[in-house]
């Protein structure tokens, strides 16, 4: 009875609150919010959509960088013809980690190979096959059959040597007149391939003096033919007849101004205006520079002095007409200051040979013959030695005590040149190139050791002093104990000179190339 009486009026109440959510808030609330949507869109204008050749252009482009990278990254890159490229990766891969290293496999793939580029025809001076005969000579050498890599590199050097030296009327096949810029290359790979064969055989200095001086022989005649010769610098080789029969070097200074040379007297008067031609020894320069370097170390190896000189006086010559970084060439011009120091120390010895002859010739105390200021003031001894010493004799120590002269006054010039021009160097290339500062520390060294062979004590004091300084303010550290090691003979001597003994004279382990030679 009371379900039935409830119910009703339950579901009355349920039927009223409906009617009354329905009639309000529902149809407001779909009012506004098409409201808003219609308000916030209404001027709204939507991206059109991309085609299909666009998409498809875009694909395309990404596929082609990529494909691009990682051909450039991954893919192997040659010139070789492709049948010819075929044997080449045997090899590679016979001399390689993967292969084991088999270096005789190798060596069959490579040869093999240089056969097949003889039969299609390729051109023995392309890069390509000379690149084939290259790896046959690495791969003897690997073997450690080096007769056998030196004739593959021989046979090389002789077919480029019958290319340049080839005359119009001599012009056939292979060993035709080349284009100038194909020359250029020629002497570039020409220049190493010498440089090779005196490494292979440095056992027979000279025949590597040889093989160098023939083929720079070649890159300076094409530099010449050009304008890129020296002949017109040659500023520490000219000397001037000076009064009784002496001779000086001309003090002339080089002075670089931009693309020319400067060339400067004693008074600071301009006597010359040089124009630099970097281009004339191009794409050889640091082939030709290197073989000159090379060519003067085995001159100073075998004592061959007088010959490193003048290679040395070339070479720093021509570095400054092609132009080159300040470092290297602040070095070559130092190290030649240091060749010149030597030759007038082997110049002394011979000197002090011809005195001991004279004496037990002439029947006189060597003493009296050792010390130049007091031999002079012997007029006694002077007439013994004329008249009982061959005047051929006579003559040679007279050339031998010149030429000693000079080589010191040029071994001070060539130290000092390299003090003044890096003076000129820009201090900000100076922090970039430390070899620039430990080259002054070298030749402001080079100066205190020739002062001290001159007795010159107080200045060569004040020089090794400074070369210490130097030295340790650029990590020199490899030239502080010969420095220390100089000083301490420069005290003894000078200790021996205030007691009134003879101070004997040593040589100099200063100045010897292996310090400085690069």
């Amino acid at each position: 009875m009371i379900s039935r009486i409830s119910l009703p009026r339950y579901a009355n109440r349920v039927r009223f609150s409906a009617r009354r959510t329905a009639s309000v808030p529902i149809i407001s609330l779909r009012s506004y919010s098409q409201y808003n949507y219609n308000q916030t869109y209404a001027n709204y204008n939507p991206p059109p959509k991309t085609s299909w050749f666009t998409k498809l252009l875009y694909a395309t482009l990404g596929v082609t960088v990529i494909s691009g990278y990682a051909y450039y990254m991954w893919w192997p890159k040659h010139t070789f013809p492709s049948s010819v490229a075929k044997i080449l990766r045997k090899g590679l891969w016979a001399e390689s980690d993967r292969g084991e290293h088999d270096y005789q496999l190798a060596l069959k793939y490579y040869l093999e190979a240089l056969e097949h580029c003889k039969e299609i025809g390729m051109d023995p001076l392309s890069d390509e096959y000379t690149g084939v005969q290259l790896k046959i000579g690495e791969m003897f050498e690997r073997l450690g059959m080096m007769s056998d890599a030196a004739f593959v590199y021989n046979e090389i050097a002789t077919l480029y040597l019958s290319v340049l030296t080839a005359k119009p009327a001599d012009s056939k096949g292979a060993v035709g007149l080349v284009s100038r810029d194909l020359r250029r290359h020629l002497i570039q790979k020409d220049l190493r391939i010498a440089i090779k064969l005196v490494e292979l055989n440095k056992s027979n200095p000279a025949l590597c003096k040889a093989i160098l001086v023939t083929h720079l022989i070649i890159a300076q005649d094409e530099v010449n033919k050009l304008g890129g010769s020296t002949g017109k610098l040659n500023l520490v080789t000219k000397v001037n007849p000076g009064e009784e029969g002496k001779q000086e070097p001309k003090k002339l200074t080089a002075t670089l101004d931009n693309d020319t040379i400067l060339i400067n007297d004693e008074s600071g008067k301009e006597i010359a205006n040089i124009k630099k031609t970097p281009e004339v020894w191009e794409p050889f320069t640091d082939e030709f520079f290197n073989a000159m370097d090379l060519l003067s170390a085995i001159c100073i190896s075998t004592g061959d002095l007088a010959m490193a000189s003048k290679v040395k006086i070339a070479m720093t010559e021509s570095m400054l007409l092609a132009d080159v970084e300040p470092g290297k060439m602040l070095l070559s011009q130092c190290n030649l200051g240091s060749l010149l120091y030597m030759q007038a120390e082997e110049l002394e010895a011979q000197e002090i040979t011809l005195k001991r002859k004279f004496a037990q010739l002439a029947d006189v105390d060597y003493s009296k013959l050792a010390n130049d200021s007091s031999l002079k003031s012997d007029q006694t001894t002077q007439n013994i030695l004329k008249d009982k010493i061959p005047s051929h004799d006579q003559e040679l120590f007279t050339k031998v005590s010149q030429s000693r002269q000079i080589c010191i006054q040029l071994a001070i010039k060539s130290y000092e040149s390299v003090l003044q021009f890096a003076k000129s160097i820009p201090p900000e290339i100076t922090k970039q190139h430390n070899e620039i500062n430990e080259t002054v520390a070298l030749a402001t060294y080079g100066l205190g050791v020739v002062n001290l062979h001159l007795s010159n004590y107080d200045k060569a004091e004040r020089l090794l002093r400074e070369s210490r300084v130097r030295s340790r303010s650029c990590d020199y550290e490899y030239l502080i104990p010969e420095i220390e090691r100089e000083l301490k003979k420069l005290f003894e001597e000078r200790k021996l000179v205030q007691s009134g003994k003879p101070a004997e004279k040593t040589s100099s382990k200063t100045i010897e190339m292996d310090i400085h030679l690069q």
